[in-house]
């Protein structure tokens, strides 16, 4: 799907839908003084929300929505076993080859592409995962930012702007924070440790109870040790502290009392790995694919999903789609493999094989973002722009977090001649993003195309809440 998206013009902004609105409804929390205590579940909503803006603008986060439904359902599948789970979670994945994962408030879990590099089964990327989730449910940031507001006159905001900036750019941000906070003291370091502790029993036992291996915890842990000189510093000062042999032992033995499980042979993990190895790395992809072709140990959905992607990137689309065959008939509905049949039939210009391919599986699974950018966006190759809008707005409906939808709807609406609504639904992208001069820009300007009273009220009302949301953004910004 990502091949085949086209860019569209940013001189652009839209009309509300009037009975369904694109943006979110905001509520700013009070937390800019520092005598405010109590970071209350809502509030550490809001604050993860605008570190999820503060990520899009600064990160180089992977947008591919095959790769961000799988993530999901591993991070999903734990959840429905976790206790505590007191608002939707998002995982999210970073370009980035260190092997790390990090949670932030409001369970916003980010993942680097390393992860799924360095881990050789789903058991032990679900480890860390399930480690992260711990943190959230546990609420140890937060339980962390009321006790380093107990101990001095440092604000919630100043500590919260903190450890984003380090968690977004640990050199400028660590500065921040040492400023804030005096770390080195002994309660802290042992406040974290104990969190730390917390997290390893509590994510070995999620680990567990969601079916998969918990050995995949040790597994990595192992790993983790060989790489402390990689982890971001603000993850040692915060949450982890040193990994040892006598942690490991500790995780062991808590292994030991528990069911021997197998390893997880999801095929899933697998595609979602060679995805990540074919087309989020710098690659020559004839040399790739002969190295693929004489790898003989590789994992076969591995090898031939990655084989697969390397000759679409070879346009070798006939080659690509043999690939795809070997992982056998079973798989042929499979989100990886009905990703790449569609980048293949749009490269191709087979639009309606492409959209009824995807129509059977909408029917099945409308929430699902794979299918719905993917049919949404051979909807807009093959002009029927109305389609498009129609599915889209249906699943804006559930989910308005996701900048790739507004993307397309933008790009739909442009098409179909609606300039009112392509640029609110561009304001709506670039506000995802914390670029709110170009939001409430794209508003205005929205302001002088449309014509129905209802909607220009409500694009009003809506740039007073992007201005308010700018002012809460840079609060935190401040540190």
């Amino acid at each position: 799907m990502l091949k085949a998206l086209k860019k569209i013009s940013l001189s652009l902004a839209l009309s509300s839908f009037l009975s369904i609105p694109v943006y979110a409804e905001i509520s700013v929390p009070d937390i800019g003084t520092a005598g405010i205590m109590g970071l209350t579940v809502q509030k550490e909503e809001q604050i993860g929300n605008y570190f999820m803006r503060a990520a899009r603008s600064q990160l180089p986060i992977i947008v591919d929505p095959v790769l961000d439904e799988y993530v999901s359902s591993v991070g999903n599948k734990l959840l429905m076993h976790a206790k505590g789970v007191q608002f939707p979670f998002e995982f999210f994945i970073v370009n980035n080859l260190n092997l790390n994962a990090s949670a932030f408030l409001g369970g916003k879990v980010q993942i680097n592409t390393g992860l799924f590099v360095y881990s050789d089964t789903e058991d032990e990327f679900a480890s860390v995962l399930a480690h992260e989730i711990s943190h959230v449910t546990q609420r140890h940031i937060a339980r962390f930012i009321e006790s380093e507001v107990k101990k001095s006159n440092t604000s919630i905001a100043s500590i919260v702007g903190a450890i984003a900036l380090s968690i977004i750019n640990p050199a400028v941000g660590m500065a921040a924070l040492s400023t804030s906070l005096g770390l080195a003291q002994q309660s802290r370091i042992n406040f974290t440790r104990d969190n730390e502790s917390e997290a390893d029993r509590i994510g070995i036992d999620l680990l567990n109870r969601a079916g998969f291996n918990p050995e995949g915890t040790t597994d990595m842990f192992r790993k983790l040790l060989n790489m402390q000189g990689n982890i971001n510093p603000v993850f040692a000062l915060l949450i982890d502290h040193p990994l040892s042999e006598v942690r490991i032992a500790e995780a062991e033995n808590r292994i030991a009392q528990l069911k021997k499980r197998q390893d997880s042979t999801n095929p899933d993990f697998f595609m979602a790995k060679a995805r990540i190895d074919v087309r989020y790395k710098k690659n020559d992809f004839a040399d790739l694919k002969e190295v693929l072709k004489n790898d003989l140990k590789a994992n076969r959905y591995y090898k031939n999903y990655a084989l697969a992607l390397t000759c679409f990137e070879l346009n070798e689309f006939k080659e690509a789609k043999t690939y795809l065959n070997n992982l056998g008939a079973n798989m042929q509905n499979n989100l990886f493999v009905v990703d790449l049949l569609t980048d293949i039939d749009l490269k191709e210009h087979a639009y309606q094989s492409a959209i009824n391919r995807l129509n059977g599986l909408y029917k099945r699974m409308p929430r699902n973002k794979a299918v719905v950018v993917n049919l949404a966006n051979a909807y807009i190759q093959s002009g029927q722009n109305k389609s498009a809008i129609r599915i889209i707005r249906d699943y804006l409906k559930r989910d308005r977090s996701y900048p790739l939808s507004y993307t397309l709807l933008t790009e739909a609406y442009l098409k179909s001649g609606n300039r009112c609504e392509a640029l609110q639904s561009q304001g709506e992208d670039y506000a995802l993003k914390a670029n709110y001069n170009r939001a409430i820009g794209s508003y205005n300007e929205a302001l002088n195309v449309c014509r129905n009273n209802l909607t220009v009220e409500i694009i009003k009302a809506r740039v007073s809440e992007l201005i308010e949301q700018r002012a809460f953004d840079a609060e935190l910004n401040k540190s």
